[in-house]
């Protein structure tokens, strides 16, 4: 079976859940269940938050499904950014008004490092949360949204209800202040 022809069924199981066969959305569990599961486990890293969240997740693609369109996107694309856009309202509802990705970002262990690049990793990666911590809570938001989570512009403005050149402008200013946060901190 190739991938577009998985694709291809994917956006039909999209338009039949659109025109309220609910066969057709119990066909999506099966096909990309786990993949969205996984989605979900991989941003909330809590299996038992990551299952109630699948729950929360069908019935929106129930909800959204009127809103698939294969000329935008993938049908992959889109079933992934819905699993992404619902992490990130928990992930900000749990934190208050602190920024939706939690205490830190995280990065894998590449084994491919010997221990010095490893620590020397780990400091980078320390920096940038500690430069994240001292932005807005938007703006430290937009940028791990963007650049950790992959999430689109058009989806970051659906979610902020905002324009595509709006949150641009603001990602790109928000990459400044954290550029120049950096700076200041390697200077002192």
């Amino acid at each position: 079976m190739t991938t577009e022809f998985l694709e291809h069924d994917i956006a039909a199981l999209l338009r039949r859940i659109c025109g309220r066969d609910r066969s057709a959305l119990k066909q999506l569990h099966k096909a990309r269940g786990d993949r969205l599961y996984s989605i979900l486990l991989h941003m909330l890293e809590d299996k038992d938050c990551a299952e109630l969240a699948y729950l929360e997740l069908m019935p929106r693609i129930w909800r959204e499904a009127k809103s698939f369109d294969p000329t935008v996107c993938s049908s992959e694309h889109w079933l992934q950014t819905r699993a992404r856009l619902l992490a990130i309202e928990i992930l900000r509802e749990e934190c208050g008004d602190q920024p939706f990705y939690g205490k830190n970002i995280g990065w894998d262990a590449d084994p491919h490092l010997n221990a010095k690049e490893q620590q020397l990793r780990h400091y980078q990666v320390g920096r940038l949360n500690l430069a994240l911590r001292g932005l807005p809570v938007r703006a430290a938001e937009m940028i791990v949204a963007r650049f950790v989570y992959g999430i689109s512009l058009e989806d970051l403005a659906s979610l902020y209800n905002s324009t595509v050149s709006a949150v641009r402008k603001d990602i790109a200013t928000a990459g400044s202040n954290l550029r120049d946060t950096l700076m200041e901190a390697q200077a002192a």
